[in-house]
């Protein structure tokens, strides 16, 4: 148990130190937008309405929102398309990435506990996230993508990584 956790711990650590400087942009809206890869994604938080908390999470490279803040829908979804798959940000998840929002003033620590809790969110949400991915692809006749099993492993063998 306890070498799990120092796995875990490493691992953590090497994502940060794999991370790059956040870009933080301000949009044509009243609040801002922080970008940086976190976990295997590149993605965006952006609070929409300047209020400090994040409206939606999007993906750099499709400009999908994949989360957006409940009761926000309609009005992000202004912005740009949803991915076909979008969920309303958890309890958790909210708080977690409205700390982002205030990224450059937080500690090597802080982010570290960020990752970790964007770890364990996206973790708890995926469950919903595979099942409408596997609805949509029922519903289409098509299979799963090559290299996805249905329980959607999260580990990837050294040999199947991209050059």
């Amino acid at each position: 148990m306890k070498r799990n956790l120092w796995l875990a711990l490493l691992i953590l650590l090497s994502l940060a130190a794999c991370s790059l400087d956040p870009v933080v942009d301000q949009k044509s809206t009243q609040g801002k937008t922080v970008c940086d890869s976190y976990i295997v994604l590149d993605m965006c938080v952006q609070d929409v309405v300047g209020d400090g908390k994040v409206d939606m999470i999007y993906f750099t490279d499709t400009r999908e929102i994949f989360m957006y803040r409940a009761g926000m829908k309609e009005r992000v979804g202004q912005f740009m398309p949803f991915h076909r798959c979008a969920v309303p940000l958890s309890d958790e998840m909210q708080a977690t990435t409205d700390r982002i929002l205030d990224r450059e003033n937080l500690s090597l620590t802080e982010e570290l506990g960020i990752t970790k809790d964007l770890l364990a969110n996206y973790l708890a949400a995926r469950p919903a996230i595979a099942a409408c991915e596997t609805d949509i692809r029922a519903r289409e006749g098509t299979a799963e993508p090559p290299g996805e099993a249905a329980e959607d492993n999260f580990y990837m063998e050294e040999q199947d990584w991209e050059d």
